[in-house]
């Protein structure tokens, strides 16, 4: 087809970012993550792919349970009989990393179990080695694209793939925020059962309720948003620490109305200085300040190079500010 013909037919444009989303999906997990990346950077893809990636799900055809029960008994060390008075086989849901059962402890209390893929950290390293090869290819072929820093891009997504497959890593941080936010009436954070953990299984107190997202919750929209934005500015600016991965599937809302966290195999430190930069760059912004908000932006690295700070100025400033916007 010649490459005029799309502009005859415009739906065909509609289509292509939803048929890059349904590809990344039906790549597996590494494309996944990489589409979620990809996601947030406005400066590497059009605003029709943005939202096509932005609606990427780790929802996938759940692996046997067969295998689930072999990766727990080797994980744990005991056969599921003896780990479990009750497992139920049905997954509860699954994800291109793992998928989770419900199941009931011979002390008589209901948790669920997270179970990894079988030869998913090889798959990762696999695709991601791939990855790396074809975009040093890419950058020979086209030199403009090292402005995007692909490589770099690839590097992150690998490091943060890596720790999240790592259920022990989860577990030290499902602790650390159970404990930070204990006395805490509008949070809940199950908390990880004892000597049940490995690297690929981790045991969890069960909790639940509805999506942050489903229509059910949103007569309690503001007094929810609320919550969650004390809870966050909390973790970034006192803890130092925060959960790196709050889409709608990790949220849920309980019958007590309290939100509740799941999935902490992806957190974020920041340390004093960069907390204080970050306090400046929302100050400025609460504030509208344009002049403010470049130097805050600058001091936290979301600007660099060479520039015209005058003519920056001039042209954010004012109610017409760019970094403004940008930063909503």
């Amino acid at each position: 087809m010649a490459p005029w013909a799309d502009l005859a037919c415009p739906g065909r444009f509609r289509r292509r970012p939803e048929r890059l989303r349904l590809s990344l999906e039906r790549l597996g997990t590494t494309f996944i993550k990489l589409g979620q990346a990809l996601s947030m950077r406005r400066d590497v893809l059009p605003d029709a792919y943005i939202v096509a990636s932005q609606a990427l799900q780790d929802h996938v055809v759940p692996f046997p349970t067969k295998a689930a029960i072999e990766e727990i008994e080797r994980g744990l060390g005991r056969p599921v009989g003896e780990l479990f008075a009750e497992f139920d086989a049905t997954p509860l849901a699954a994800a291109s990393i793992a998928q989770v059962h419900t199941a009931r402890l011979h002390d008589g209390r209901d948790v669920i179990v997270k179970v990894r893929r079988a030869g998913i950290k090889q798959k990762i390293d696999r695709d991601m080695r791939a990855l790396t090869w074809l975009t040093r290819i890419a950058l020979m072929l086209s030199p403009r694209l090292r402005h995007y820093q692909p490589l770099r891009v690839i590097d992150e997504i690998w490091s943060n793939l890596s720790k999240e497959i790592d259920f022990r890593r989860e577990a030290q941080n499902i602790k650390r925020f159970a404990v930070a936010f204990a006395e805490w009436p509008t949070l809940l954070l199950p908390d990880v059962v004892d000597d049940l953990v490995c690297e690929t299984a981790i045991v969890q107190e069960r909790s639940g309720g509805l999506r942050i997202d489903d229509p059910a919750v949103k007569s309690m929209g503001p007094r929810l948003a609320q919550n969650f934005v004390d809870a966050y500015l909390h973790q970034i600016f006192i803890l130092g620490v925060f959960h790196g991965d709050p889409h709608p599937g990790n949220l849920f809302i309980t019958q007590d109305k309290r939100i509740c966290f799941h999935d902490f195999g992806l957190i974020g430190f920041l340390d004093r200085a960069a907390r204080r930069k970050l306090a400046a760059f929302t100050i400025a912004f609460i504030r509208q300040d344009a002049d403010w908000l470049l130097d805050a932006a600058i001091d936290l690295g979301v600007l660099g190079g060479e520039m015209d700070r005058g003519e920056f100025r001039r042209e954010a400033g004012g109610d017409h500010c760019r970094l403004c916007r940008d930063a909503a």
